[in-house]
């Protein structure tokens, strides 16, 4: 388009001039949208950046200079605006990875404190036990002992390792269910 005919637009625009808007908008949204789709590489947010770019355009027409490249303004806003989105989805982002980390971590160490009262807990019953039953479970589940070696290891039969074994199990799981 010859430049006095884009002046004369451009200087209607200013004035209010829906007609003028609606011809550089049909003159200038193709070559917009390709710049965009450029960075973009989407259809729809290529259009969304056409249709907010015209949009400030007709909201700051009265700030418009005539005598200027109407093509480099709208080159110009368009390129801040997708600079813009592009530094907020990074910062969405980022404000994301940090919420998602400090949730993993903060639920970690939850984890961790939960388990290690526990682990407390389970200690200070298994003290609880009787000496006897309390000395075989401790074989079994320290030690990694078989039935057969304990009751060899302590001279009893293995069906008393057995029981212990049972009752000091069932001992545990009935103190330690209240906690979960």
């Amino acid at each position: 388009m010859p430049i006095l005919g884009e002046q004369k637009l451009v200087k209607k625009l200013k004035g209010g001039c829906h007609q003028s808007f609606t011809t550089l908008f049909h003159l200038y949204a193709k070559k917009l949208y390709n710049f965009s789709y450029k960075y973009t590489q989407a259809h729809a947010e290529s259009e969304e950046i056409v249709q907010e770019v015209f949009l400030k355009i007709w909201n700051k027409r009265d700030t418009i200079n005539p005598k200027l490249s109407f093509n480099a303004f709208l080159i110009t806003i368009a390129k801040n605006h997708i600079f813009n989105r592009i530094k907020k989805e990074a910062s969405r982002k980022q404000y994301r990875n940090q919420i998602e980390h400090s949730e993993l971590v903060t639920n970690e160490t939850e984890s961790k404190v939960i388990f290690a009262d526990l682990e407390q807990i389970a200690k200070s019953k298994i003290e609880d036990l009787p000496p006897k039953r309390k000395q075989i479970f401790l074989l079994r589940r320290d030690s990694g002992m078989t039935v057969k070696e304990i009751a060899q290891k302590l001279g009893i039969a293995e069906s008393t390792v057995e029981n212990q074994m049972n009752k000091a199990i069932k001992t545990l799981k009935t103190n330690l269910s209240k906690f979960s």
